[in-house]
């Protein structure tokens, strides 16, 4: 998606979404589809973009229309082994850490060679 803000018709400064053309197609494959065989209220449904819901499931939530009423949001976060995760960080920090030092040392060492020495305040 792309965004831009300005208006030049109104002047104004307001938020506007470009759609590409795959997802005015994927957008319009779901709706067509949607009329065709998701008009029950229980088996249209992709997880965080859309669902069909029927008219009393509408009014039990007071006519609410408000997406994540309906449409089911998966916790990505939950998947995460933060032990794994955090070691393979920690050897990643290491390792570029280790290599800073590196860097640090031959470019004391170049300034040495060529006699200006970096001295520590």
């Amino acid at each position: 998606m792309r965004q831009w803000r300005e208006n030049s018709v109104k002047g104004e400064n307001k938020k506007k979404i470009f759609l590409s053309p795959e997802q005015i197609e994927k957008t319009s494959n779901i709706y067509h589809t949607w009329q065709g065989e998701g008009t029950d209220g229980k088996n249209y449904q992709e997880p965080e973009l859309y669902r069909s819901v029927h008219i009393e499931e509408i009014e039990t939530k007071g006519w609410a229309l408000t997406p994540s009423k309906y449409i089911e949001f998966i916790d990505h976060d939950l998947d995460i082994d933060y032990e794994k995760e955090m070691t393979r960080i920690q050897s990643e920090m290491k390792s570029i850490l280790k290599a800073e030092k590196e860097s640090q040392k031959m470019l004391e060492d170049a300034f040495r060679g060529i006699g200006y020495a970096i001295k520590e305040d």
